[in-house]
């Protein structure tokens, strides 16, 4: 059996509940939230007085032989094989972009169906059971549950005694708040013993014993049928000052309207999901052979590591949460490479991502006239929290509130211009200015509303300005890529400078303002003819003047999606030619100075070329580096070309920049580009 992905998605909701399984079997090991620790969970089958297990390890059960695995869109999809008949299982975690209900509404399924050579046996039953290890992140905790007799179904639920909501805003952690729900034909909220009983007996029954662990435990005795696994986080975003919940409880919905809705418009969804995965698979077809695998493993990932809100105003608010790398939330330099799948189906999304952005940097604590790198650290958006200044006077900010775990952020949005809270050298200048003014003209040719970058036209104006001042000879500074060190005269930085540009002048156009348009489309070319000149006619080195390097030139990609090309499509074939020469197993490296690379950057690079089979030279190994990395974590953006293990980073959103060459290929959807 073919192994696809190094962890497969079961039930990705959003950042905060994200269950997964590194195993090749779906039995041959504990399922895992995304962060790596145990979330166990059990899938058991009963059949002719034999109870077998599919999903999880558990000694009390006979492992069920696994004859295959599938992904699509939105499902993992595994079959088995037992004594006298076949059981397929699908976990379907609904999240199409382009449906903000849905992909808001915080329900996963489990379909199931077993198919019998003969008569169904008259014990047979299928089961589910979450360990109370779904309550907490760390350390064991008391837990309380029941269960809901609902509409022709019971929701079993669990939570953590003493529910510390919204303490976790830290990176690789699991909530120490929240509800979790298991709903099916029967519910239980039970202990070992019971589950025991199950085990041997195959009867379901209330069970409550002190000091033993805790379940929830679904039951049903259909040959064919499906659970719900949903969390009620409670609150989800603190955002300046305001609570906010989910999207899809916006009206003053609850979990209980979630479960109903997820099981009224059961047959509907899946039918959505069906038809959306259905596109998807020709598009892919367009791209290349293998592709469609990249695009599944990219979709529920990217969608999930996000949380979808709306704050007092109705203004639409897309938040990421940077897994497994410092936990920031809504990251200027982590929404950009992501764009490319939401510019294909929710360019409003695009939108969303950016709105805190540019609130944050009309507050007076942000004094610069560069875009600000990140809006605080998940769930609490409480001003940027990278590059702290480090001074020891009365008004600096104390850093241990900011990497003592777990934590509380001071609110940094509320401090005056004159506190001096961040400090230059660690800043992000060009690569934010640049991503912002891309990011905003992406989304407003792919269909996005155009009022955000009406409403924030003078920072936009001040961004570019600062592109034009700084951005042909980049100084030494942080960027996204800065893994190896940060250097000056940055080649790939100039060119968003130059992207950055280019994006304005389709700002104004956009806008109306077509004299400011073609402003600055003259001077793009007149700093793209600058840029020419310093990097020669060779492949383009790492910075200017340093010879024999290179790096991933993949910003050049919204200079031809924009329609600009004023680097020229003979550089993007001349690039993406070397770097297909400079493949290691598992990819092409970021540049000259190590062997890591970025999965994300390599996928934009393929959609540089006009050659299809140059583009998938380029993204092969990554296909390659799916199937055979020993790192079993959710699909790490950050990892070694030779080893094919992850460097950092993994479960993180920029994984949607994979559908950059299917972005090429649709072109934008209301007729603009390619």
């Amino acid at each position: 059996m073919k192994r696809i992905l190094p962890s497969y998605p079961l039930w990705i909701i959003d950042p905060n509940f994200s269950v997964w399984s590194p195993c090749d079997e779906l039995n041959g090991g504990d399922t895992v939230f995304w962060t790596g620790l145990s979330r166990r969970t059990y899938g058991f089958v009963r059949a002719n007085g034999v109870t077998y297990c599919f999903l999880g390890r558990h000694d009390g059960a006979r492992s069920l032989r696994q004859t295959g695995v599938e992904i699509s869109a939105f499902g993992t999809r595994y079959t088995f094989a037992g004594d006298g008949f076949t059981l397929t299982v699908e976990f379907v975690s609904p999240l199409p972009p382009d449906d903000k209900e849905l992909l808001s509404c915080p329900v996963c399924y489990t379909e199931y169906e077993a198919v019998f050579e003969g008569e169904t046996p008259a014990d047979f039953s299928v089961a589910l059971a979450l360990d109370e290890e779904y309550c907490y992140n760390n350390d064991r905790a008391d837990v309380v549950g029941g269960v809901l007799p609902l509409k022709g179904y019971e929701a079993a639920f669990m939570t953590r005694l003493r529910n510390l909501v919204m303490s976790n805003a830290d990176d690789i952690a699991a909530p120490d708040w929240g509800d979790t729900y298991l709903a099916g034909e029967e519910s239980f909220f039970i202990t070992e013993t019971a589950l025991n009983v199950y085990l041997s007996s195959g009867r379901a029954e209330y069970v409550r014993k002190e000091r033993e662990r805790s379940y929830l435990f679904s039951l049903s005795h259909a040959r064919k049928g499906y659970f719900m696994t949903a969390f009620d986080d409670k609150v989800s975003i603190f955002y300046f000052g305001e609570w906010l919940k989910g999207y899809y409880f916006k009206d003053g919905k609850t979990v209980i309207d979630a479960m109903d809705d997820a099981r009224s418009a059961h047959d509907e969804v899946l039918a959505k999901c069906a038809a959306f995965d259905r596109a998807l698979r020709a598009d892919c077809e367009k791209v290349g052979e293998g592709y469609y695998t990249i695009a599944c493993a990219s979709l529920r990932q990217s969608v999930g590591a996000h949380k979808l809100v709306e704050d007092k105003n109705g203004e639409l608010l897309f938040l990421s949460k940077e897994c497994d790398s410092n936990g920031c939330i809504g990251t200027a330099d982590v929404s950009y490479p992501s764009i490319p799948l939401y510019l294909i189906y929710a360019p409003e999304l695009v939108n969303a991502m950016m709105a805190g952005i540019f609130r944050f940097a009309k507050m007076p604590v942000w004094t610069f006239d560069f875009a600000p790198h990140d809006i605080g650290t998940y769930p609490w958006c409480v001003g940027q929290v990278y590059g702290i200044r480090n001074a020891h006077d009365k008004y600096s900010c104390n850093l241990t509130c900011f990497w003592d775990y777990p934590r509380t952020h001071t609110m940094l949005y509320l401090r005056p211009a004159a506190s001096e809270v961040y400090d230059l050298k660690y800043q992000m200048p060009v690569e934010e200015c640049g991503n912002m003014l891309i990011m905003t003209a992406a989304a407003m040719l792919a269909g996005a509303s155009e009022k955000q970058a009406k409403r924030n036209f003078p920072l936009l104006r001040k961004w570019v300005k600062y592109l034009e001042k700084f951005g042909l000879e980049p100084s030494n500074q942080l960027c996204t890529d800065d893994f190896a060190g940060h250097l000056a005269n940055n080649v790939n930085l100039a060119v968003k400078a130059l992207v950055g540009i280019e994006a304005f002048s389709v700002i104004c156009g956009k806008l109306g303002k077509d004299a400011l348009a073609e402003e600055y489309r003259a001077k793009a070319a007149a700093f793209a003819a600058k840029f020419k000149a310093r990097v020669g006619d060779g492949v383009m080195p790492l910075a200017y003047g340093a010879e024999g390097t290179y790096s991933l030139k993949y910003n050049l990609l919204f200079d031809k999606l924009f329609g600009f090309e004023l680097i020229g499509q003979d550089v993007c074939e001349r690039e993406t030619a070397y770097y297909a020469e400079k493949n290691n197993r598992f990819g092409v490296p970021l540049d000259t100075r190590k062997d890591y690379t970025k999965a994300d950057w390599i996928l934009w690079c393929a959609a540089l070329t006009d050659d299809k089979e140059k583009a998938r030279a380029l993204y092969a190994p990554v296909l390659t580096y799916l199937s055979e990395s020993a790192s079993r974590k959710p699909f790490g953006d950050w990892y070694d070309t030779v080893t094919g293990l992850i460097e950092h980073f993994y479960n993180r959103t920029v994984v949607g920049g994979n559908f950059a060459p299917l972005l090429k290929e649709k072109g934008w959807r209301n007729g603009h580009g390619n």
